[in-house]
């Protein structure tokens, strides 16, 4: 089933990010509250300027990185957020690594708060960092992966799966086959040359697109020695190329959703529509529904 707009169930299913957003949320209140306390006892003393400097901003930096990756995977947009998400999260890394400097060695519990709680964001900061820049088979994202039954693709996709979707088309001397499943449609656009005693008949089916056309005469422009019917009984269907994809994980289809289809890791599925995150299927026996795109790798 395509995932709403916002949903906690891929957050909450995942133990690395679970773990890794509550240790990056202990660390950052304990080096923010940990800042205000050696801030208000600096300018207490009467103190010039700030005791705490940059890592000020490396904090709200954080903060806003913490939301960020969390509303990313919430919303399945990894593939979209990745490349900011990584590049902020390096600069992050740096105002902890100072933040860790300003509290490590000091004597003060506030200020060894503060090297503590910097020293755990920027131990999140790395491991971010690798996942959101590795693919989806680097050996990483796998480890990170592990014991999680969601898996966040690093391909970036436009739109969730479409309700309508418009398959394959076969244009022939000026006439168009429009198939979109699961029905199956035909139309013929400015058709030249078909005699008045021709008829078309369409047959669309639950299941795969068929096609039938019968008595379509073509007059004229004909190569000698070809038959006067464009197709006539028998003649074979259109057939749409097939894509071949591989699946990175096991995948056990939503009983709310009598669309997804199941599958093992490693299993080859026949790609029918690979467009959105969600893509249409069909295993070895024929089973046919919809997967998730980002368990599956196209050969």
């Amino acid at each position: 089933m395509p995932r709403s707009a916002f949903d906690l169930r891929p957050v909450l299913s995942h133990p690395g990010f679970m773990l890794t957003l509550l240790v990056a949320t202990a660390g950052f209140f304990a080096a923010f509250i940990g800042q205000i306390v050696l801030e208000s006892k600096y300018q207490s003393a009467d103190g010039k300027g700030s005791a705490v400097g940059v890592p000020w901003f490396g904090i709200f930096l954080q903060l806003f990185l913490n939301i960020g990756v969390f509303v990313t995977l919430a919303t399945d947009s990894v593939g979209a957020n990745r490349f900011q998400l990584s590049v902020f999260l390096a600069v992050a890394l740096v105002m902890a690594v100072i933040g860790v400097n300003l509290g490590i060695f000091q004597d003060s519990s506030y200020q060894l708060a503060i090297g503590a709680g910097w020293l755990l964001v920027a131990i999140v900061d790395i491991l971010w960092i690798l996942y959101f820049t590795s693919s989806d088979d680097a050996w990483f994202a796998s480890c990170f992966d592990i014991g999680s039954s969601t898996h966040f693709s690093s391909r970036s996709s436009s739109s969730n799966f479409p309700s309508h979707r418009r398959g394959p088309s076969s244009r022939a001397g000026g006439s168009t086959l429009a198939m979109s499943g699961p029905a199956a449609g035909v139309s013929y656009q400015s058709y030249q040359g078909i005699s008045k005693g021709g008829a078309a008949s369409v047959g669309g089916t639950q299941g795969p697109a068929s096609v039938s056309v019968h008595d379509l005469q073509v007059e004229g422009n004909s190569p000698a020695g070809m038959a006067p019917s464009l197709m006539g009984e028998g003649a074979p269907e259109y057939q749409a190329p097939v894509l071949k994809a591989r699946a990175l994980y096991s995948y056990s289809a939503s009983p709310d959703d009598p669309n997804e289809i199941s599958f093992a890791k490693g299993e080859i599925l026949d790609i029918l529509d690979n467009s959105g995150k969600w893509w249409q299927a069909r295993k070895t026996d024929g089973t046919k529904g919809i997967v998730p795109s980002n368990y599956l790798s196209l050969l």
